[in-house]
Protein backbone atom coordinates (compact mmCIF):
# COMPACT_ATOMS: atom_id res chain seq x y z
CA UNK A 1 0.00 0.00 0.00
CA UNK A 2 1.15 3.59 -0.58
CA UNK A 3 1.98 5.71 2.28
CA UNK A 4 2.75 9.67 1.79
CA UNK A 5 4.45 11.44 4.73
CA UNK A 6 5.52 15.38 4.65
CA UNK A 7 7.91 17.15 6.06
CA UNK A 8 8.80 20.83 6.36
CA UNK A 9 11.65 22.10 4.49
CA UNK A 10 14.67 24.50 6.06
CA UNK A 11 15.04 27.71 4.27
CA UNK A 12 18.87 27.13 4.08
CA UNK A 13 21.44 28.76 1.55
CA UNK A 14 22.34 27.57 -2.02
CA UNK A 15 25.72 28.35 -3.64
CA UNK A 16 25.72 29.24 -6.98
CA UNK A 17 28.37 28.65 -9.61
CA UNK A 18 28.87 32.40 -9.85
CA UNK A 19 30.37 32.75 -5.79
CA UNK A 20 26.57 33.91 -5.34
CA UNK A 21 24.26 33.02 -3.21
CA UNK A 22 19.86 31.98 -3.25
CA UNK A 23 17.51 30.81 -0.43
CA UNK A 24 15.83 27.19 -0.74
CA UNK A 25 12.71 29.06 -0.86
CA UNK A 26 13.28 31.54 -3.33
CA UNK A 27 14.57 28.39 -5.85
CA UNK A 28 11.88 26.65 -5.19
CA UNK A 29 9.33 29.22 -6.20
CA UNK A 30 11.49 29.57 -9.77
CA UNK A 31 11.20 25.63 -10.04
CA UNK A 32 7.38 25.47 -9.26
CA UNK A 33 6.64 28.63 -11.81
CA UNK A 34 8.64 27.00 -14.64
CA UNK A 35 6.89 23.88 -14.14
CA UNK A 36 3.74 25.67 -13.93
CA UNK A 37 4.42 27.68 -17.42
CA UNK A 38 5.29 24.05 -18.82
CA UNK A 39 1.88 21.92 -17.56
CA UNK A 40 -0.35 25.07 -18.68
CA UNK A 41 1.15 24.42 -22.25
CA UNK A 42 1.05 20.58 -22.24
CA UNK A 43 -2.69 21.25 -21.12
CA UNK A 44 -3.48 23.35 -24.43
CA UNK A 45 -1.39 21.11 -26.80
CA UNK A 46 -2.85 17.61 -25.64
CA UNK A 47 -6.47 18.26 -24.29
CA UNK A 48 -6.98 22.03 -26.16
CA UNK A 49 -5.24 20.87 -29.35
CA UNK A 50 -5.71 17.44 -29.30
CA UNK A 51 -1.87 17.01 -30.19
CA UNK A 52 -0.18 13.31 -29.84
CA UNK A 53 1.86 12.78 -26.65
CA UNK A 54 4.24 11.16 -28.37
CA UNK A 55 5.16 13.68 -30.76
CA UNK A 56 5.46 16.46 -27.69
CA UNK A 57 8.30 14.62 -25.49
CA UNK A 58 11.42 15.30 -27.65
CA UNK A 59 9.67 18.70 -28.35
CA UNK A 60 9.06 20.00 -25.02
CA UNK A 61 12.81 18.39 -23.84
CA UNK A 62 14.77 20.15 -26.47
CA UNK A 63 12.53 23.67 -26.74
CA UNK A 64 12.13 23.67 -23.07
CA UNK A 65 15.82 22.41 -21.89
CA UNK A 66 14.14 19.64 -19.77
CA UNK A 67 14.76 16.03 -18.68
CA UNK A 68 12.88 13.14 -20.08
CA UNK A 69 11.99 11.93 -16.64
CA UNK A 70 11.26 15.95 -16.09
CA UNK A 71 8.67 16.46 -18.97
CA UNK A 72 7.15 12.64 -17.34
CA UNK A 73 6.70 14.28 -13.85
CA UNK A 74 5.10 17.46 -15.66
CA UNK A 75 2.53 14.87 -17.77
CA UNK A 76 1.86 12.81 -14.91
CA UNK A 77 1.19 15.58 -12.64
CA UNK A 78 -1.33 17.01 -15.42
CA UNK A 79 -2.94 13.41 -16.12
CA UNK A 80 -3.59 13.39 -12.30
CA UNK A 81 -5.47 16.59 -12.52
CA UNK A 82 -7.20 15.95 -15.61
CA UNK A 83 -8.40 12.46 -14.35
CA UNK A 84 -9.39 14.33 -11.07
CA UNK A 85 -11.50 17.02 -12.98
CA UNK A 86 -13.06 14.04 -14.73
CA UNK A 87 -14.20 12.28 -12.22
CA UNK A 88 -15.61 15.22 -10.13
CA UNK A 89 -17.78 16.47 -13.41
CA UNK A 90 -19.21 12.80 -13.29
CA UNK A 91 -20.24 13.03 -9.69
CA UNK A 92 -21.41 16.78 -10.40
CA UNK A 93 -23.46 15.80 -13.33
CA UNK A 94 -25.04 12.90 -11.06
CA UNK A 95 -25.50 15.70 -8.17
CA UNK A 96 -26.79 18.44 -10.66
CA UNK A 97 -29.60 15.31 -11.85
CA UNK A 98 -30.48 14.50 -8.46
CA UNK A 99 -31.49 18.71 -7.93
CA UNK A 100 -33.61 19.08 -11.49
CA UNK A 101 -35.65 15.58 -10.29
CA UNK A 102 -36.17 16.89 -6.59
CA UNK A 103 -36.70 21.15 -7.53
CA UNK A 104 -38.90 19.10 -10.32
CA UNK A 105 -40.77 16.98 -7.42
CA UNK A 106 -41.04 20.11 -5.32
CA UNK A 107 -42.08 22.18 -7.64
CA UNK A 108 -45.24 19.45 -8.56
CA UNK A 109 -46.02 19.29 -4.80
CA UNK A 110 -46.04 22.69 -3.92
CA UNK A 111 -48.46 23.57 -7.06
CA UNK A 112 -50.80 20.73 -6.23
CA UNK A 113 -50.92 22.69 -2.82
CA UNK A 114 -51.46 25.91 -4.30
CA UNK A 115 -54.56 24.25 -6.35
CA UNK A 116 -56.81 22.86 -3.54
CA UNK A 117 -55.38 26.26 -1.08
CA UNK A 118 -57.10 27.81 -4.45
CA UNK A 119 -60.24 25.87 -4.32
CA UNK A 120 -60.85 26.19 -0.69
CA UNK A 121 -60.01 30.25 -1.10
CA UNK A 122 -63.09 29.92 -3.53
CA UNK A 123 -65.14 28.32 -1.08
CA UNK A 124 -65.06 31.15 1.26
CA UNK A 125 -67.05 34.51 1.77
CA UNK A 126 -64.43 36.36 2.69
CA UNK A 127 -65.35 36.80 6.22
CA UNK A 128 -63.88 33.85 8.30
CA UNK A 129 -61.60 34.37 10.90
CA UNK A 130 -58.69 32.79 8.80
CA UNK A 131 -59.27 33.81 5.36
CA UNK A 132 -56.38 36.55 5.59
CA UNK A 133 -53.94 33.45 6.94
CA UNK A 134 -55.20 31.52 3.93
CA UNK A 135 -54.50 34.26 1.61
CA UNK A 136 -50.90 34.83 3.15
CA UNK A 137 -50.46 31.21 2.63
CA UNK A 138 -51.54 31.02 -0.98
CA UNK A 139 -49.11 33.97 -1.80
CA UNK A 140 -46.20 32.56 0.16
CA UNK A 141 -46.82 29.07 -2.33
CA UNK A 142 -46.75 30.78 -5.30
CA UNK A 143 -43.49 32.73 -4.04
CA UNK A 144 -41.82 29.70 -3.67
CA UNK A 145 -43.10 28.45 -6.51
CA UNK A 146 -41.76 31.24 -8.73
CA UNK A 147 -38.55 30.90 -7.02
CA UNK A 148 -38.18 27.13 -7.32
CA UNK A 149 -38.63 27.78 -11.34
CA UNK A 150 -36.07 29.96 -11.31
CA UNK A 151 -33.90 27.30 -9.32
CA UNK A 152 -34.77 24.55 -11.93
CA UNK A 153 -33.81 27.01 -15.02
CA UNK A 154 -30.38 27.92 -13.45
CA UNK A 155 -29.93 24.08 -12.81
CA UNK A 156 -31.19 23.23 -16.16
CA UNK A 157 -28.41 25.49 -18.33
CA UNK A 158 -25.92 24.09 -16.01
CA UNK A 159 -26.68 20.54 -16.47
CA UNK A 160 -27.32 21.25 -20.38
CA UNK A 161 -23.69 22.76 -20.23
CA UNK A 162 -22.07 19.97 -18.63
CA UNK A 163 -23.57 17.47 -21.13
CA UNK A 164 -22.75 19.71 -23.72
CA UNK A 165 -19.02 19.16 -22.49
CA UNK A 166 -19.16 15.42 -22.29
CA UNK A 167 -20.42 15.52 -25.56
CA UNK A 168 -17.31 16.98 -26.94
CA UNK A 169 -15.37 15.53 -24.22
CA UNK A 170 -14.14 18.97 -23.15
CA UNK A 171 -12.91 19.24 -19.66
CA UNK A 172 -12.36 22.87 -18.20
CA UNK A 173 -9.72 24.10 -15.64
CA UNK A 174 -8.61 26.85 -14.71
CA UNK A 175 -4.99 26.99 -12.95
CA UNK A 176 -4.56 29.13 -10.05
CA UNK A 177 -8.06 28.07 -8.86
CA UNK A 178 -11.66 29.54 -10.58
CA UNK A 179 -12.65 31.95 -7.05
CA UNK A 180 -9.17 33.51 -7.07
CA UNK A 181 -9.58 34.17 -10.88
CA UNK A 182 -12.92 35.88 -10.31
CA UNK A 183 -11.29 38.03 -7.49
CA UNK A 184 -9.85 40.27 -10.33
CA UNK A 185 -13.47 41.91 -10.88
CA UNK A 186 -13.79 42.13 -7.44
CA UNK A 187 -11.52 44.12 -6.21
CA UNK A 188 -12.88 47.19 -4.72
CA UNK A 189 -15.15 44.56 -2.49
CA UNK A 190 -12.07 42.32 -1.57
CA UNK A 191 -9.70 45.66 -0.40
CA UNK A 192 -7.21 45.48 -3.01
CA UNK A 193 -5.50 46.49 -6.18
CA UNK A 194 -5.30 44.49 -9.21
CA UNK A 195 -1.22 44.60 -8.68
CA UNK A 196 -1.82 42.81 -5.38
CA UNK A 197 -4.13 40.40 -6.83
CA UNK A 198 -1.52 39.70 -9.81
CA UNK A 199 1.14 38.82 -7.54
CA UNK A 200 -1.30 36.54 -5.26
CA UNK A 201 -2.07 35.09 -8.68
CA UNK A 202 1.19 33.87 -9.75
CA UNK A 203 2.30 32.61 -6.13
CA UNK A 204 -0.91 30.54 -6.15
CA UNK A 205 0.16 29.09 -9.83
CA UNK A 206 3.45 28.39 -8.71
CA UNK A 207 2.57 26.90 -5.71
CA UNK A 208 3.66 23.10 -5.79
CA UNK A 209 5.64 20.44 -8.53
CA UNK A 210 5.77 16.70 -8.68
CA UNK A 211 8.78 14.84 -9.79
CA UNK A 212 7.91 11.10 -10.29
CA UNK A 213 9.96 8.11 -9.42
CA UNK A 214 10.61 4.71 -10.26
CA UNK A 215 11.73 1.45 -9.05
CA UNK A 216 14.63 0.81 -11.65
CA UNK A 217 16.43 4.14 -10.81
CA UNK A 218 18.97 5.30 -7.74
CA UNK A 219 17.23 5.27 -4.70
CA UNK A 220 13.76 5.20 -6.80
CA UNK A 221 14.17 8.89 -8.27
CA UNK A 222 16.36 10.16 -10.42
CA UNK A 223 15.61 13.74 -10.40
CA UNK A 224 15.14 13.72 -6.51
CA UNK A 225 17.15 11.42 -5.03
CA UNK A 226 17.47 10.93 -1.17
CA UNK A 227 20.56 9.54 0.03
CA UNK A 228 21.30 7.15 2.54
CA UNK A 229 22.83 9.86 4.61
CA UNK A 230 19.44 11.84 4.15
CA UNK A 231 20.52 14.53 1.98
CA UNK A 232 18.19 15.24 -1.10
CA UNK A 233 19.45 15.68 -4.43
CA UNK A 234 17.34 17.93 -6.54
CA UNK A 235 18.29 17.44 -10.33
CA UNK A 236 18.12 20.76 -12.06
CA UNK A 237 16.83 21.74 -15.30
CA UNK A 238 19.32 22.30 -18.36
CA UNK A 239 18.35 25.30 -18.95
CA UNK A 240 19.63 26.32 -15.36
CA UNK A 241 22.68 24.20 -15.35
CA UNK A 242 25.47 27.56 -15.88
CA UNK A 243 24.12 29.02 -12.60
CA UNK A 244 23.18 26.11 -10.24
CA UNK A 245 24.94 23.25 -11.59
CA UNK A 246 23.77 19.84 -12.57
CA UNK A 247 21.86 19.38 -9.16
CA UNK A 248 20.48 21.23 -5.52
CA UNK A 249 21.48 19.42 -2.16
CA UNK A 250 19.47 19.90 0.77
CA UNK A 251 21.30 18.64 3.64
CA UNK A 252 19.49 16.30 6.93
CA UNK A 253 15.98 16.46 5.53
CA UNK A 254 14.21 14.25 8.41
CA UNK A 255 10.92 13.24 8.49
CA UNK A 256 8.73 13.22 12.21
CA UNK A 257 6.36 10.37 11.04
CA UNK A 258 7.18 7.02 8.21
CA UNK A 259 11.38 8.05 8.40
CA UNK A 260 11.36 4.30 9.12
CA UNK A 261 9.45 3.28 5.90
CA UNK A 262 11.06 5.90 4.04
CA UNK A 263 14.42 4.15 4.98
CA UNK A 264 13.86 0.59 3.54
CA UNK A 265 12.36 2.24 0.36
CA UNK A 266 16.90 2.96 0.02
CA UNK A 267 17.42 -0.30 0.30
CA UNK A 268 18.30 -2.28 -3.13
CA UNK A 269 16.85 -5.24 -4.20
CA UNK A 270 17.90 -7.85 -7.08
CA UNK A 271 15.90 -8.67 -9.62
CA UNK A 272 16.00 -9.93 -13.22
CA UNK A 273 14.52 -8.60 -16.58
CA UNK A 274 12.08 -10.22 -18.89
CA UNK A 275 13.23 -12.28 -21.34
CA UNK A 276 16.92 -12.25 -21.03
CA UNK A 277 16.87 -12.76 -17.45
CA UNK A 278 19.42 -10.42 -16.66
CA UNK A 279 20.30 -8.84 -12.86
CA UNK A 280 19.38 -5.71 -12.20
CA UNK A 281 19.13 -3.78 -8.84
CA UNK A 282 15.76 -2.23 -7.94
CA UNK A 283 14.58 0.15 -4.91
CA UNK A 284 11.29 1.43 -3.95
CA UNK A 285 10.56 4.26 -6.30
CA UNK A 286 9.62 7.26 -4.37
CA UNK A 287 7.73 10.03 -5.74
CA UNK A 288 8.34 13.65 -4.19
CA UNK A 289 5.89 16.73 -4.34
CA UNK A 290 6.82 19.96 -3.21
CA UNK A 291 3.70 22.43 -1.72
CA UNK A 292 4.23 26.05 -0.91
CA UNK A 293 1.99 26.35 2.36
CA UNK A 294 1.34 29.65 4.78
CA UNK A 295 5.32 31.16 3.33
CA UNK A 296 6.86 27.75 4.18
CA UNK A 297 7.87 25.13 1.61
CA UNK A 298 6.82 20.81 2.51
CA UNK A 299 8.39 18.10 0.85
CA UNK A 300 5.26 14.82 0.45
CA UNK A 301 6.69 11.61 -0.03
CA UNK A 302 4.73 8.74 -1.68
CA UNK A 303 6.12 5.34 -0.70
CA UNK A 304 5.19 1.42 -0.95
CA UNK A 305 4.88 0.09 2.05
CA UNK A 306 4.15 -2.99 3.44
CA UNK A 307 0.91 -4.64 3.61
CA UNK A 308 1.06 -6.39 7.87
CA UNK A 309 -0.45 -9.54 7.71
CA UNK A 310 -4.34 -9.68 8.85
CA UNK A 311 -4.09 -10.75 12.52
CA UNK A 312 -7.81 -10.95 13.32
CA UNK A 313 -9.95 -13.67 12.83
CA UNK A 314 -13.49 -13.44 12.47
CA UNK A 315 -14.21 -16.67 14.40
CA UNK A 316 -13.26 -14.48 17.06
CA UNK A 317 -16.71 -12.42 16.76
CA UNK A 318 -16.30 -8.90 15.36
CA UNK A 319 -15.99 -5.58 16.47
CA UNK A 320 -18.83 -3.96 14.83
CA UNK A 321 -19.44 0.43 14.61
CA UNK A 322 -22.28 2.60 14.42
CA UNK A 323 -21.02 6.50 13.41
CA UNK A 324 -22.54 9.19 15.02
CA UNK A 325 -22.13 12.77 15.09
CA UNK A 326 -19.45 13.57 17.77
CA UNK A 327 -19.79 9.71 18.96
CA UNK A 328 -18.36 6.23 17.55
CA UNK A 329 -21.29 3.43 19.07
CA UNK A 330 -18.97 0.18 19.19
CA UNK A 331 -20.39 -3.00 20.22
CA UNK A 332 -18.34 -6.39 20.62
CA UNK A 333 -20.42 -9.17 19.22
CA UNK A 334 -19.09 -13.14 19.84
CA UNK A 335 -19.20 -15.44 16.99
CA UNK A 336 -22.51 -16.70 17.90
CA UNK A 337 -23.85 -13.27 17.30
CA UNK A 338 -24.48 -12.29 21.20
CA UNK A 339 -23.39 -8.84 22.76
CA UNK A 340 -20.13 -9.11 24.56
CA UNK A 341 -19.24 -5.68 25.55
CA UNK A 342 -20.49 -1.87 24.18
CA UNK A 343 -19.35 0.81 24.96
CA UNK A 344 -18.99 4.71 22.93
CA UNK A 345 -15.79 6.55 22.16
CA UNK A 346 -16.75 10.54 21.54
CA UNK A 347 -14.77 13.27 19.87
CA UNK A 348 -15.29 16.14 19.41
CA UNK A 349 -17.07 17.98 16.43
CA UNK A 350 -18.28 21.64 17.72
CA UNK A 351 -15.99 24.33 17.86
CA UNK A 352 -13.26 22.95 15.85
CA UNK A 353 -12.13 23.35 12.57
CA UNK A 354 -12.49 20.49 9.69
CA UNK A 355 -8.49 19.25 10.40
CA UNK A 356 -9.17 19.73 14.24
CA UNK A 357 -12.30 17.31 13.51
CA UNK A 358 -10.68 14.86 11.30
CA UNK A 359 -7.94 14.23 14.02
CA UNK A 360 -9.94 14.10 16.49
CA UNK A 361 -11.98 11.42 14.96
CA UNK A 362 -8.66 9.62 14.24
CA UNK A 363 -7.90 9.66 17.71
CA UNK A 364 -11.25 7.99 18.84
CA UNK A 365 -10.84 5.90 15.83
CA UNK A 366 -7.36 4.51 17.19
CA UNK A 367 -8.52 3.69 20.28
CA UNK A 368 -11.54 1.24 18.51
CA UNK A 369 -8.79 -0.30 16.50
CA UNK A 370 -6.56 -0.90 19.55
CA UNK A 371 -9.54 -2.82 21.39
CA UNK A 372 -9.75 -4.98 18.04
CA UNK A 373 -5.95 -5.75 18.12
CA UNK A 374 -6.51 -6.43 21.79
CA UNK A 375 -9.31 -9.43 20.70
CA UNK A 376 -7.86 -10.12 17.68
CA UNK A 377 -11.38 -8.88 15.92
CA UNK A 378 -12.16 -7.40 12.73
CA UNK A 379 -14.39 -4.43 12.28
CA UNK A 380 -17.39 -4.15 10.82
CA UNK A 381 -19.45 -0.67 9.72
CA UNK A 382 -21.93 0.33 7.77
CA UNK A 383 -21.76 1.51 3.88
CA UNK A 384 -23.38 4.84 4.00
CA UNK A 385 -24.12 7.92 1.92
CA UNK A 386 -25.61 11.14 2.53
CA UNK A 387 -24.75 12.89 -0.43
CA UNK A 388 -28.63 12.67 -1.39
CA UNK A 389 -29.93 13.75 2.33
CA UNK A 390 -27.40 16.79 1.88
CA UNK A 391 -29.32 18.21 -0.89
CA UNK A 392 -32.06 19.03 1.37
CA UNK A 393 -30.38 20.53 3.88
CA UNK A 394 -32.25 24.03 2.46
CA UNK A 395 -35.83 22.34 3.75
CA UNK A 396 -34.15 20.87 7.02
CA UNK A 397 -34.27 22.60 10.69
CA UNK A 398 -31.04 24.18 11.90
CA UNK A 399 -30.00 21.78 14.00
CA UNK A 400 -30.99 18.78 11.76
CA UNK A 401 -29.25 20.62 8.92
CA UNK A 402 -26.09 21.31 11.23
CA UNK A 403 -25.69 17.50 12.35
CA UNK A 404 -26.30 16.07 8.97
CA UNK A 405 -23.61 18.78 7.29
CA UNK A 406 -21.12 17.34 10.20
CA UNK A 407 -21.36 13.50 8.95
CA UNK A 408 -18.28 13.72 6.72
CA UNK A 409 -19.02 9.66 6.31
CA UNK A 410 -16.62 9.43 3.29
CA UNK A 411 -13.74 10.50 5.33
CA UNK A 412 -14.69 8.11 8.31
CA UNK A 413 -14.56 5.64 6.14
CA UNK A 414 -11.39 6.02 4.15
CA UNK A 415 -9.66 6.85 7.67
CA UNK A 416 -11.29 3.30 9.36
CA UNK A 417 -9.97 1.66 6.17
CA UNK A 418 -6.70 2.54 5.97
CA UNK A 419 -5.95 2.33 9.90
CA UNK A 420 -7.09 -1.02 10.04
CA UNK A 421 -5.05 -1.99 6.81
CA UNK A 422 -2.54 -0.65 8.22
CA UNK A 423 -2.67 -2.61 11.72
CA UNK A 424 -3.98 -6.08 10.13
CA UNK A 425 -7.40 -5.83 10.71
CA UNK A 426 -9.93 -7.10 8.53
CA UNK A 427 -12.20 -4.47 7.69
CA UNK A 428 -15.97 -5.35 6.48
CA UNK A 429 -18.70 -3.07 5.34
CA UNK A 430 -22.42 -4.35 5.12
CA UNK A 431 -25.31 -3.28 3.95
CA UNK A 432 -26.64 -0.22 6.51
CA UNK A 433 -30.76 -0.95 5.49
CA UNK A 434 -32.71 -1.07 9.02
CA UNK A 435 -29.80 -1.78 11.41
CA UNK A 436 -30.99 1.15 13.52
CA UNK A 437 -35.12 -0.34 13.49
CA UNK A 438 -33.89 -3.66 14.36
CA UNK A 439 -31.72 -2.73 16.70
CA UNK A 440 -34.47 -1.08 18.58
CA UNK A 441 -37.28 -3.73 18.28
CA UNK A 442 -35.08 -6.62 19.27
CA UNK A 443 -31.65 -6.00 21.44
CA UNK A 444 -31.91 -2.25 22.75
CA UNK A 445 -34.25 -3.65 25.42
CA UNK A 446 -33.06 -7.14 25.83
CA UNK A 447 -29.31 -5.78 26.44
CA UNK A 448 -30.07 -2.76 28.22
CA UNK A 449 -28.08 -0.75 25.68
CA UNK A 450 -28.32 2.44 24.07
CA UNK A 451 -30.48 2.73 20.55
CA UNK A 452 -27.00 3.32 18.67
CA UNK A 453 -25.44 0.60 20.28
CA UNK A 454 -27.78 -1.92 19.32
CA UNK A 455 -27.68 -0.45 15.75
CA UNK A 456 -23.75 -1.34 16.10
CA UNK A 457 -24.81 -5.09 17.54
CA UNK A 458 -26.85 -5.49 14.39
CA UNK A 459 -24.02 -4.44 12.35
CA UNK A 460 -21.91 -6.68 13.55
CA UNK A 461 -24.89 -9.80 13.08
CA UNK A 462 -24.87 -8.87 9.59
CA UNK A 463 -21.20 -8.92 9.20
CA UNK A 464 -21.44 -12.71 10.95
CA UNK A 465 -24.12 -13.22 8.19
CA UNK A 466 -27.01 -13.56 10.98
CA UNK A 467 -28.66 -10.77 8.63
CA UNK A 468 -31.27 -13.75 7.40
CA UNK A 469 -32.52 -14.31 10.87
CA UNK A 470 -33.69 -10.85 11.87
CA UNK A 471 -37.44 -11.84 11.78
CA UNK A 472 -40.07 -8.76 12.94
CA UNK A 473 -41.49 -9.45 16.55
CA UNK A 474 -44.59 -9.66 15.79
CA UNK A 475 -46.14 -8.80 18.66
CA UNK A 476 -44.71 -5.25 17.49
CA UNK A 477 -47.16 -4.72 14.67
CA UNK A 478 -49.11 -1.93 15.71
CA UNK A 479 -52.16 -2.56 12.57
CA UNK A 480 -53.03 -6.08 13.55
CA UNK A 481 -55.85 -6.19 10.53
CA UNK A 482 -51.86 -6.55 8.62
CA UNK A 483 -50.47 -9.23 10.23
CA UNK A 484 -50.92 -11.91 8.17
CA UNK A 485 -50.72 -9.87 4.83
CA UNK A 486 -47.51 -8.60 6.75
CA UNK A 487 -46.30 -11.89 7.79
CA UNK A 488 -46.29 -13.47 4.51
CA UNK A 489 -43.69 -10.22 2.71
CA UNK A 490 -40.08 -10.78 2.47
CA UNK A 491 -37.98 -9.92 5.39
CA UNK A 492 -36.85 -6.44 4.47
CA UNK A 493 -40.81 -5.55 3.75
CA UNK A 494 -41.46 -6.82 6.95
CA UNK A 495 -39.27 -4.26 8.10
CA UNK A 496 -40.17 -1.57 5.78
CA UNK A 497 -43.45 -2.08 6.71
CA UNK A 498 -43.12 -2.49 10.67
CA UNK A 499 -40.95 0.74 10.18
CA UNK A 500 -44.07 3.14 8.53
CA UNK A 501 -46.12 2.34 11.56
CA UNK A 502 -43.96 3.30 14.18
CA UNK A 503 -42.96 6.66 12.06
CA UNK A 504 -45.80 8.65 13.79
CA UNK A 505 -44.64 8.26 17.65
CA UNK A 506 -41.62 10.26 18.58
CA UNK A 507 -38.13 8.39 19.07
CA UNK A 508 -39.00 8.90 23.06
CA UNK A 509 -42.11 7.66 22.53
CA UNK A 510 -41.07 5.12 20.90
CA UNK A 511 -38.57 4.21 23.17
CA UNK A 512 -41.29 4.81 25.95
CA UNK A 513 -43.65 2.12 24.06
CA UNK A 514 -40.91 -0.49 23.21
CA UNK A 515 -39.63 -0.84 26.91
CA UNK A 516 -43.77 -1.14 27.89
CA UNK A 517 -43.79 -4.54 25.24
Amino acid sequence: MFKTYQTKLKNDIINLKNHSTIAVYEYFHQNAKYFGMLERKLFVDLYVRKKPSGDLKKLYCAAHKITARQYNSIKKQLDGRMSSKLELSKLYRKDMNEKVKNTTNLIRSKEEQKVKLQSKLLKMKGNEANFLKKVMQYRNIKRSIHQKKRKLYSLLLKLEKLEGDFKQEKIRICFGSKDLFQKQFHLEENGITFRQWKKEWEEKRAAQFTLIGSKDETFGNQSCTYDVENNLRIRVFSKDEEVFGNYVNLTNVMFGYGQENIDKAKIPSIGYTKGKMNQVIYYRALTWKFVRKNGNWYAYVTVDVDIPPIISLKNNGILSIDYNYGFLAVSDVDRFGNLVHSFQVPYQTTHCTSEQTEQNLSVALKTVILYAIEKAKPIGFENLDFKKKKQNLKRMSPKQAKMLSGFAYSTYQSMLQSKCEAAGIECISVNPAYTSQIGHHKFMKKYGISSHESAALVIGRKCLNFKRIEKIPQHHILNKNKKDSILKMDRLSQWKEICTQWKKYSFNNKIYLLNRI
